[in-house]
């Protein structure tokens, strides 16, 4: 099988989530890095035996190169997806694919007129947990959907950041809720939503006196589902707290965190004690838990198909909107009505799955 050259812009410490993983997957080769720090790249070169560093000008230009990855800081996504594209390589984007529906629009219109694959996180979505959970709600095994419950909760911030500036913490953490759902549900057409978040400097506001940064939206489904969504940093616990609940006519699908690869799904029926864990839904333990790339591999094999990556920039284009959307009603007070699409994949099969993995 031909492999594909996948060219890496950022190496900072998402690209060492990914390199393992990609290392593992038969049809995909990193043939560069690229990074600001010109040592830093070279630096990851060295580390996991990489063919070579090179600034990123050089990397969208490089032949051997057929899939940009940009995993570069989130104010920086949408220039690197754009140089890429423009270059005529294929472009998979770490979350989110830009921080405005009009940039995000932009990029996935240069893709299709140019007829380029454009894939985005998160890819833990294609992990056994979600997807499992996902095959499930789907066979009618609850009934028919009626509504579900999203929320994460993560440790309060003590200090200024730039992670902490305005809503760059609803973009960098909302996209594995909303594409959650989105995947479960296909797209929203309205969105309403509050939210508090901290201009840059800011003191935030330190703990039990509450959530340094929140936001807490209500989403409507062209479906007819009904779901809201929340994210708060006030939690006193270290690390994240997720929850992710489908509702049924008949029972209640636990799906495990979307930020996490194969964390077991739960199923109960209405009027059970008891929760059953879902078959196949908990990763094999001879696997890494953490399985980033696994989305990049799926695009190479797709572009090969002449398919699309099921982590598409359709779908992380529609999520913008959304979070942006819940940013935009919150400073309003009016409910926003959606006007992106997206149509979501059917799930990864278990046997695609570990064909990627090895």
């Amino acid at each position: 099988m031909e492999s594909t050259g996948i060219g890496i812009v950022g190496c900072g410490n998402v690209s060492r989530m990914y390199l393992p993983i990609l290392a593992r997957i038969p049809d995909v080769d990193v043939v560069a890095v690229a990074d600001v720090d010109a040592a830093r790249a070279q630096q990851t070169v060295e580390e996991f035996d990489l063919p070579r560093a090179m600034s990123a000008e050089e990397l969208v230009a490089d032949p051997a190169v057929d899939v940009v990855l940009n995993l570069t800081p989130i104010v920086a996504h949408t220039d690197v997806s754009k140089a890429a594209l423009t270059a005529g390589k294929h472009v998979y984007s770490e979350k989110p694919l830009a921080t405005s529906v009009v940039a995000a629009r932009e990029l996935v219109d240069e893709a299709r007129q140019r007829g380029l694959a454009f894939g985005c996180a998160p890819d833990t979505l294609l992990g056994s947990g979600f997807e499992a959970a996902r095959e499930v709600v789907a066979s009618g095994a609850i009934g028919r959907p009626l509504a579900a419950s999203a929320a994460m909760f993560r440790s309060a911030m003590t200090r200024a950041s730039f992670y902490s500036e305005g809503a760059t913490p609803i973009f960098d953490m909302a996209p594995y809720y909303l594409s959650a759902l989105v995947n479960v549900f296909g797209p929203a057409v309205r969105i309403s939503g509050l939210t508090r978040t901290l201009s840059a400097g800011e003191t935030p506001v330190e703990p039990p006196a509450g959530g340094s940064i929140a936001s807490s939206g209500v989403i409507e489904f062209a479906s007819g589902v009904l779901t809201n969504v929340t994210l708060i940093w006030g939690s006193d616990h270290r690390h994240e707290v997720p929850a992710f609940t489908v509702y049924g006519s008949t029972g209640v699908v636990d799906f495990p965190n979307p930020n996490n690869f194969g964390d077991p799904a739960y199923v109960r029926q209405h009027g059970e004690d008891s929760r059953t864990e879902i078959p196949g839904s908990r990763q094999s333990e001879s696997w890494p838990h953490n399985l980033r790339g696994l989305g990049v591999g799926e695009m190479a094999r797709a572009i090969r198909a002449g398919q699309t990556p099921r982590a598409s920039a359709e779908i992380a284009c529609h999520v913008v909107e959304m979070i942006e959307g819940l940013v935009t009603s919150a400073r309003t007070g009016s409910r926003v009505e959606l006007t992106t699409t997206c149509t979501p994949a059917p799930p990864l099969s278990a046997e695609a799955r570990e064909s990627l993995v090895g």
